[in-house]
């Protein structure tokens, strides 16, 4: 009898000893099976406002009766780090007043109507941004002599960068025809990777013959 109940017990060990690798081993499946955590995926981080620079880029000849200014944010820190979306744009006259325009993200006869992508900066290379408006065929109010960009961040304070521009007949003028004029109206390309990536038609058939710092020739 007692050889009888120690044979039993011996064979329930066994049992409990397989079904316990047997769990151990789907456990251990499992885990290799989940996604690592987003911070360990995440990647290049956002671009803090402190490491970006803003300054012009490429000159715009103005046609179709649009007026454009490009706009560059340079990367002047020491690793990657990405940029993205539509820049909150600001025209400023001579007296450093905002000047009423109406904005408006991508389109028109210069821009692009793209939706934004995120754009990588390696340290020292630079991402693009193009604003345009139409001519002011009344007559001009009012220059504009001054471009505030910000870039919006997820957590970070957003990067806020102010420039001159010229005024005049090729600027960025505010127009005499009240808020309704065609003239008022600005709009804003996304941040791209390269100049030609911010534009549209008819100007993109003719920037087909620029590189990234302008006119190729």
């Amino acid at each position: 009898m007692r050889r009888y109940v120690k044979t039993v017990i011996a064979a329930v060990l066994v049992w409990l000893a397989a079904a316990g690798c047997q769990e151990a081993t789907a456990s251990g499946s499992g885990s290799v099976a989940h996604p690592a955590p987003a911070a360990q995926s995440s990647g290049v981080r956002p671009c803090a406002a402190s490491v970006l620079v803003l300054r012009p880029g490429p000159f715009v000849s103005p046609m179709t009766g649009e007026h454009a200014d490009s706009f560059m944010l340079t990367n002047h820190g020491s690793i990657a780090c990405t940029v993205s979306g539509y820049p909150q744009v600001t025209l400023y006259d001579s007296r450093g007043v905002a000047l009423p325009f109406r904005y408006a993200e991508g389109g028109g006869a210069y821009v692009t109507a793209k939706k934004p992508a995120t754009v990588t900066l390696a340290p020292g290379k630079s991402a693009y941004a193009l604003v345009a408006k139409y001519r002011c065929d009344l007559g001009v109010a009012d220059d504009a002599t001054a471009i505030r960009l910000t870039v919006r961040a997820h957590q970070d304070p957003a990067f806020s960068g102010r420039e001159p521009i010229g005024g005049g007949v090729a600027g960025l003028s505010y127009c005499q025809g009240g808020q309704e004029d065609p003239g008022q109206l600005v709009t804003v390309s996304p941040i791209e990777a390269t100049f030609q990536a911010t534009i549209g038609l008819p100007l993109g058939q003719v920037a087909r013959g620029m590189n990234a710092d302008g006119w190729a020739g």
